[in-house]
């Protein structure tokens, strides 16, 4: 996901997760960060937590904004009502019909 109107802090508190990033260069940067160490998104850039610890992680985020808003790059190509035209996902992402669909069906539209 994205947030197209603010950046993204965060510190870990516990357990170990997974943080990364794709800049605007298409380059993709992670790191697994443990209790203590801090990341920051920059606005607008795809990104992700994962929890890849034993336990339970806890993660406190904060934004440069109140209202950093979300994209969801799979609901927002894959589920939007009314549905985003076939031959522009095919092209986009150079697969066929077929795999289009299929994506289309696990997103209801």
């Amino acid at each position: 996901h994205s947030h197209p109107r603010a950046s993204e802090s965060g510190v870990i508190i516990k357990g170990r997760v997974l943080v990364g990033f794709v800049t605007t260069q298409n380059v993709y940067y992670s790191k697994v960060l443990k209790p203590g160490e801090i990341f920051v998104i920059p606005r607008g850039l795809v990104h992700f937590q994962k929890n890849v610890g034993n336990g339970k992680g806890i993660v406190f985020t904060s934004f440069n904004s109140q209202m950093p808003g979300v994209v969801i790059s799979s609901t927002t190509l894959f589920g939007s009502q009314p549905p985003m035209p076939n031959e522009v996902l095919t092209q986009a992402f150079q697969v066929d019909d077929a795999v289009v669909n299929s994506i289309k069906s696990k997103f209801g539209s």
